[in-house]
């Protein structure tokens, strides 16, 4: 049996080592999600040594190829650079990922070569992922030299240089996790980083350098400003990551507390690591780890509809409608064309169907927040605002508290309109899908709030994510990882599925889709359609759940 085990994998390396050598041509970053550490095939690439004699393309072939195995900081790589080079060039800097097929090589002059690369998405220094803004080519040049007989490179871009579809055989995700203002939520935050050896370093470190761009402003951490690792390296000895810091006290015990949460969740990813010791200053942190926050929120599994009588929870059969005390007849007495309802479902934002947004409480009159003109289907968080913003102005964003108190958010996006937007059970993100006329853009961003969980502003960075050609509809968020986007076209429509900081997955959805709730399950998106008609999928169709709907309301897990 072992036998056996040993030939397949020795089959799998050397079909590996045969893709990696070859070069293959591009497949599409939209080809795939990615899976976690633990998912990935847990063998690196392997790359040739420069040959003999070649030619200054074959070297340049050569050392791009040679990138896909991160192996002993790219020892391969480096043989296909000069002497005094070698030591200098800095693959960790970044990755430009690019489109195979469009790759150019450009001869400047008799030892300088040019590759113009089509960039499909780039990867900064701390992991960061996102799909390119712009198709415009990137100039890469390198230069040569002759070492003895053989040429060399002896300058080159920092980073590296990797085909889209070598990508993520070569880089692996890894979830850092931050938190929300009130440390009740752990924050996902995707990385991508090459390899696995040494890699629980390379995650502590990104770790304490901060949250993604796009995210900082919404999320804090439990390290200290200034706190690094000493030494600069995360053994692990029995399943134990050995994280040594200097510059954080060590008598604070509940933020040790924390960083030892955040660590172990940030780590939970690496092969053979189960815990992790802290050190503080030389004081390690014993004793049991108490603090925890949540991960992944947990909401009703039921999707909310409206027949246009009764307003509540689909039977799980389909046949019905379950309502949800205190609040089914008041939202059904607005006369309701889109809602959504908070994590305890005991509030909702409801669009009457004169357009303007109402707070509606358990047995209590409803209370109306925005009046304007052609306001979408609202969104409302876990601390009770409610998120209204016209679909022809989707700056003029609001979100309107609990004591009646409208607040303007300017959000960092442009565009002709917004169709459709929802803040993340924690609430530290929002996503919008924005409609550009020909196209639709799909985008999130973080949430700054005040001490009390107001909203203060959105971050200035957006993660700008999967775009689609067709009408833009709806977006979910599947888990706190990952959102969903529809677009309807011609006769059909299309879901998008993107991690945030990952790569996205485009399927076709059932015919004229308007409406989508992602937050059943990964495998069990819903969909409404225009004819009433809420649509699952059954095996690689969609199959009618139930009938005669006029929408389907959002709900914020918590």
């Amino acid at each position: 049996m072992r036998r056996g085990i040993a030939l397949a994998a020795a089959a799998i390396a050397a079909f590996l080592l045969a893709s990696c050598a070859s070069l293959p041509s591009s497949g599409g970053v939209n080809a795939g999600s990615p899976g976690s550490g633990d998912e990935a095939l847990e063998l690196d690439l392997q790359a040739p040594a420069p040959t003999d004699g070649a030619s200054q393309e074959e070297i340049l072939r050569g050392f791009i190829n040679a990138a896909t195995s991160p192996r002993s900081n790219y020892a391969v790589a480096r043989q296909y650079l000069a002497p005094g080079f070698a030591d200098e060039w800095q693959p960790g800097e970044g990755a430009t990922v690019d489109r195979f097929a469009d790759r150019d090589t450009i001869r400047i002059d008799d030892a300088h070569l040019q590759i113009d690369a089509v960039p499909a998405a780039e990867l900064a220094a701390n992991g960061q992922y996102q799909a390119a803004l712009s198709q415009a080519p990137i100039q890469l040049d390198y230069r040569f030299v002759k070492v003895g007989d053989e040429w060399r490179i002896s300058e080159a871009p920092a980073g590296v240089l990797m085909d889209e579809s070598n990508f993520s055989r070569v880089y692996r995700t890894h979830t850092l996790y931050f938190y929300d203002r009130d440390f009740r939520f752990a924050v996902p935050d995707v990385r991508w980083f090459a390899g696995r050896e040494s890699v629980q370093t390379s995650i502590v470190r990104a770790l304490l350098a901060g949250p993604a761009d796009w995210l900082d402003a919404g999320v804090v951490s439990a390290f200290p400003e200034g706190v690094q690792l000493d030494p600069d390296a995360v053994p692990i000895d029995g399943g134990v990551a050995d994280v040594s810091l200097e510059g954080a006290t060590a008598d604070d015990e509940l933020a040790s507390q924390r960083m030892r949460f955040q660590l172990k969740e940030s780590l939970a990813s690496v092969p053979n690591v189960d815990d992790v010791q802290l050190s503080l200053d030389g004081t390690v942190q014993g004793g049991a780890l108490t603090f925890s926050a949540v991960t992944d929120p947990v909401g009703d599994s039921r999707p909310v509809v409206y027949d246009g009588t009764v307003f509540g929870h689909l039977a799980a059969t389909g046949d019905g409608i379950e309502p949800i005390p205190g609040l089914s007849d008041q939202v059904a007495a607005l006369l309701p064309t889109a809602a959504a309802v908070a994590p305890d479902a005991q509030s909702a934002a409801v669009r009457s169907v004169e357009g303007d947004v109402y707070r509606v409480l358990p047995d209590e009159q409803p209370v109306r927040v925005d009046d304007r003109a052609g306001l979408i289907a609202p969104a409302i968080d876990a601390h009770g605002y409610l998120w209204t913003v016209p679909a022809d102005s989707p700056r003029q964003l609001r979100a309107t508290g609990p004591d009646g108190n409208a607040i303007a958010i300017a959000p960092p996006w442009t565009g002709d309109g917004i169709a459709s937007m929802e803040l993340s059970p924690d609430g530290t993100r929002l996503i919008a899908l924005l409609d550009d006329g020909a196209a639709s853009r799909f985008v999130a961003v973080a949430v700054a709030r005040t001490a009390d969980g107001a909203p203060q502003s959105l971050g200035s960075v957006q993660l700008v994510l999967a775009g689609d050609s067709g009408e833009a509809e709806d977006v979910s968020w599947l888990d706190q990882t990952t959102v969903v986007a529809l677009s309807s076209t011609d006769g059909g429509s299309v879901i998008v599925s993107q991690v945030l900081g990952g790569l996205a997955t485009r399927r076709d959805g059932p015919g004229g889709g308007v409406q989508l709730d992602a937050t059943a399950s990964p495998r069990e998106y819903r969909v409404l359609t225009e004819d009433g008609d809420l649509e699952t999928v059954s095996g690689v169709g969609w199959q009618v759940r139930a009938s005669g709907l006029r929408f389907l309301g959002a709900q914020l897990a918590g």
